[in-house]
C-alpha cells in the first residue's frame, strides 16, 4: 500500500515538473517574441475595425481587383502545370529503386533538398532582382517550389514500390525501359493528377503574396494598399482572397474524391482501344493548350530574357563568394525565426487539442457545435500566414509578436482539421469501451482517445513545426519579424553576398530542424 502511495506521489510529482517546465518554456519563448496581453488588448481595436471593413467592401475597387485576381490564379494554374510535368521525368533519375546511378541520385536528391528549405517569397524577390517586375518572376518561383514539391511526392511514391513487383517485370526479361512502362508509369500517370491539385492549393496561396516582392498577382496591389494605409481597400483584398481560397479548395476537394473514387470500366478489347487513341490524341493537345496557356502568360521579351540570364549569372557568383563577416546578423534573425515557429507550434496545438474535441464528430458535444468548429478551424487554415501577420501588424505594429500570432492561428487551423480526422477516423471500441463504464464523453476523449492518439499528434506537431519554419523565414518581408526582414532587405540593396549567407543558414536552420523532427516522429512512432 505505501509503494502504490510513494508511485501515486511520485506520478504527481513528475507530472507538475513537467508542467512547470512547460510553462517555463513559454515564458521564455513568449519573451523572445515579445509577447505581451497588453499590446494585444490595446491593438485589438484596430484589428477589429480592420474585420468591420471586410463586411463593407469597397465595390468600386473591384475591376482592378478581379483583373490581378485573374494573373493570380494563371500564374497558380501555369507552374502548378509546369512544376508537376517536369517533376515527372527527374523522378524517375533519383528514385534510388530504380535510379540510374545511386550516387547521381544521392546527389540530386541532396541538391533539391537544398532548393526546397527555399521559400516561394524569396524566390520571387530574387526572380525579380533578374528579370524584372511582373508574372514572369513570379511563375518561375512558383513552378520551381511546384517542381520541387511533385518530386518529392513522386519520389516517394516510386521507393515506396515493393522490390518484388519491379523484379516480377524483370524476371520475365524485360529491361529499364520496360520496367518504368509497364510497372511504373501507369500509376504515376494517375498520380499525377492528384498531385497536381495538392501542388495547385499550395500555388493559390503562394501566388496571392507574390506581389508583396513585385512578382505579379493581387499581392502587387495589397502591398500597394499596406504601404498607403488604404486599410478599407486591404480589408477588400484579404475578403475576396478568403472566398477565393475556400472556393479553390472546394473545387480541387471535390475533384480529387471524384477521381479516386471512380474507376473506367471497359466492356470490350475495342471499348479499351478506343479509349487508349482517344488518350494519346487528347494528351499532346492538353499539352499544346498548356504551352499556348504560357506562352501568352509570359511578360517578358527575349531581349530582356537574355539580359536577365546574364545578370542571373553574376548575381549566383556573388552570392558564391558569401560574406562570413555577417554571420552576426545571421544568427539574430534565424533566432528570432526559430524562437517565433516554436511559439507559433506549442500555442497552436495546444488551442488544436481543444478545438480538435469540439470539431471531430465522434466527440464533440453534438452534431452543431462540430459545424460551428470545423467553420472556425477552416478559416483561420484558409488565411496565409502573411495575411494574417498584415492583419496584426495593423493592430500591435511591426516586429516578431505580429508573426509569431499569425502563425499560431493558422498551426491551430491546419492541426486542428488534420487530428479531428484522426480522431474521425480511430477505432469506434476504444471510445466505447469507456462509455460504457459510465462517463462522459469528453472522459472517454480524455482517457480514450487522447492517449491512444497522442503520438499521430505529436506527428503532425512536428510537421507543423518543419512547415512553421519556413513560414517564419519569409514573415519579416512585412516587418513581422524573423530573418525574412534582414533577408529582404539586403535582397532589395543588392547584397548578393549577404543575401547567399542567409539563404545558407536558413537552409541549414530548416534541414536540421528537419533531422530532428523526423528522428521524434520515428521515436513517437
Amino acid at each position: 500500500m505505501k509503494s502504490l502511495r510513494q508511485y501515486m506521489i511520485n506520478k504527481k510529482r513528475y507530472t507538475l515538473g513537467y508542467l512547470l517546465g512547460f510553462i517555463l518554456i513559454l515564458i521564455f519563448l513568449g519573451f523572445k517574441v515579445n509577447f505581451s496581453f497588453i499590446n494585444l488588448y490595446e491593438g485589438f481595436p484596430d484589428m477589429l475595425n480592420l474585420f468591420r471593413r471586410m463586411f463593407d467592401p469597397n465595390l468600386s475597387y473591384g475591376k482592378e481587383v478581379f483583373e490581378k485576381l485573374m494573373d493570380t490564379i494563371e500564374i497558380a494554374l501555369v507552374s502548378s502545370s509546369l512544376g508537376t510535368i517536369l517533376a515527372i521525368p527527374f523522378s524517375l533519375l533519383i528514385s534510388i529503386n530504380i535510379a540510374p546511378s545511386k550516387s547521381i541520385s544521392k546527389i540530386l536528391t541532396a541538391i533539391f533538398s537544398f532548393f526546397r528549405t527555399i521559400p516561394s517569397l524569396i524566390w520571387a524577390a530574387i526572380l525579380v532582382s533578374v528579370f524584372g517586375i511582373g508574372k514572369f518572376s513570379g511563375i518561375v518561383a512558383l513552378t520551381i517550389i511546384a517542381f520541387l514539391m511533385s518530386l518529392k511526392l513522386f519520389r516517394e511514391y516510386i521507393e515506396s514500390i515493393r522490390e518484388n513487383q519491379l523484379n516480377s517485370v524483370r524476371s520475365v526479361g524485360s529491361n529499364s525501359v520496360q520496367v518504368l512502362r509497364y510497372c511504373v508509369l501507369p500509376h504515376m500517370m494517375e498520380l499525377s493528377i492528384s498531385v497536381f491539385f495538392i501542388v495547385l492549393e499550395t500555388g493559390i496561396r503562394s501566388a496571392t503574396i507574390l506581389g508583396l516582392v513585385g512578382a505579379g498577382g493581387i499581392g502587387q496591389i495589397m502591398w500597394r494598399d499596406l504601404n498607403h494605409l488604404r486599410y478599407d481597400n486591404l480589408s477588400t483584398l484579404i475578403l475576396i482572397l478568403f472566398i477565393t481560397i475556400l472556393i479553390i479548395d472546394l473545387v480541387s476537394l471535390f475533384l480529387r474524391s471524384i477521381l479516386q473514387r471512380s474507376s473506367i470500366k471497359f466492356k470490350s478489347i475495342k471499348s479499351y482501344r478506343r479509349f487508349q487513341t482517344l488518350k494519346i490524341i487528347c494528351t499532346p493537345i492538353a499539352l499544346l493548350g498548356l504551352l499556348i496557356l504560357l506562352f501568352n502568360s509570359l511578360s517578358i521579351s527575349y531581349d530582356r530574357f537574355q539580359r536577365g540570364i546574364k545578370q542571373g549569372e553574376v548575381i549566383v557568383k556573388r552570392m558564391a563568394n558569401i560574406d562570413i563577416s555577417y554571420y552576426p546578423k545571421l544568427i539574430e534573425g534565424i533566432g528570432e525565426s526559430f524562437y517565433i515557429a516554436i511559439f507559433a507550434t506549442i500555442i497552436g496545438s495546444i488551442f488544436a487539442l481543444v478545438l480538435s474535441y469540439l470539431s471531430a464528430y465522434n466527440t464533440a458535444p453534438n452534431k452543431p457545435i462540430s459545424i460551428i468548429s470545423k467553420v472556425i478551424t477552416n478559416t483561420f487554415r484558409t488565411f496565409p500566414p502573411i495575411i494574417t501577420a498584415i492583419i496584426f501588424f495593423r493592430g500591435i505594429g511591426p516586429g516578431p509578436l505580429a508573426g509569431a500570432m499569425a502563425l499560431s492561428i493558422y498551426t491551430t487551423g491546419v492541426l486542428t482539421k488534420m487530428y479531428s480526422e484522426v480522431l474521425e477516423s480511430a477505432k469506434g471500441n476504444i471510445q466505447n469501451s469507456i462509455i460504457v463504464t459510465g462517463a462522459t464523453n469528453f472522459q472517454s476523449y480524455s482517457h480514450g482517445l487522447l492517449p491512444y492518439t497522442f503520438p499521430t499528434f505529436i506527428s503532425l506537431a512536428l510537421y507543423r513545426l518543419e512547415s512553421n519554419i519556413r513560414n517564419s523565414t519569409i514573415l519579416g518581408i512585412i516587418g513581422a519579424g524573423g530573418i525574412g526582414t534582414i533577408l529582404s532587405m539586403n535582397i532589395t540593396w543588392r547584397n548578393w553576398e549577404q543575401v547567399g549567407l542567409l539563404l545558407l543558414g536558413t537552409s541549414l536552420m530548416i534541414i536540421i530542424i528537419d533531422k530532428i523532427s523526423d528522428y521524434l516522429r520515428k521515436l513517437f512512432s
